[in-house]
């Protein structure tokens, strides 16, 4: 039973009661992009989400990843009919200030996949998708784990994991490679 509630779980896409977090997820990572570039903020939602503090520019210098990144954010946007209320005082993703601390943001996609039971050895998490970025948790026997972002061009796949009775849930990105959605229990998506 268990199995077929949390398929029915990871088929949920933006066209569901799950379309306002899935759109606030992609406001703010695209945005946390523009603040990591200097942007200045003009909204209200922009200006308490990100502060302004450090602001230089209304017209940041985006990296090329940094462009095609929001290009990608945009159009995911643009497809959910995404229509993020900029004039409220508070967004509504839960998991921003964990968030701020990764090195490589994850862009959300429509699709998830997950692994209740994973069966494995323990796999290192990290804040980036890279090989040396900083290390951030360990997936543990036993563990859920979840996947709903865009794997990195590299191959990186952007996991949330933890404990059965979701008491610690974490996230981060595991190296390319890694076979975790074979090592499972029950997998589904």
């Amino acid at each position: 039973m268990l199995r077929y509630v949390f398929a029915a779980a990871l088929s949920l896409t933006p066209m569901t009661a799950a379309a306002d977090s899935w759109c606030d997820e992609l406001w703010f990572t695209r945005n946390l992009i523009f603040d990591r570039a200097g942007y200045c903020f003009g909204s209200l939602l922009g200006q308490v989400t990100f502060d302004n503090g450090d602001c230089v520019t209304k017209s940041p210098a985006l990296s090329a990843d940094d462009k095609r990144r929001v290009a990608l954010i945009t159009e995911r946007e643009d497809w959910g009919s995404c229509k993020v209320d900029a004039g409220r005082m508070q967004h509504e993703f839960a998991d921003a200030d964990a968030m701020r601390q990764l090195q490589t943001l994850p862009i959300r996609d429509d699709t998830e996949s997950g692994c209740i039971g994973y069966l494995g050895a323990p796999i290192t998490v990290r804040a980036g998708a890279f090989a040396t970025a900083r290390v951030i948790g360990q997936i543990e026997r036993g563990d859920i784990i979840n996947s709903s972002h865009i794997a990195s061009d590299e191959g990186w796949d952007f996991v949330s994991f933890g404990p059965q009775d979701y008491s610690s849930q974490q996230f981060g990105w595991i190296a390319a490679g890694e076979d975790w959605f074979a090592e499972c229990e029950f997998a589904a998506g």
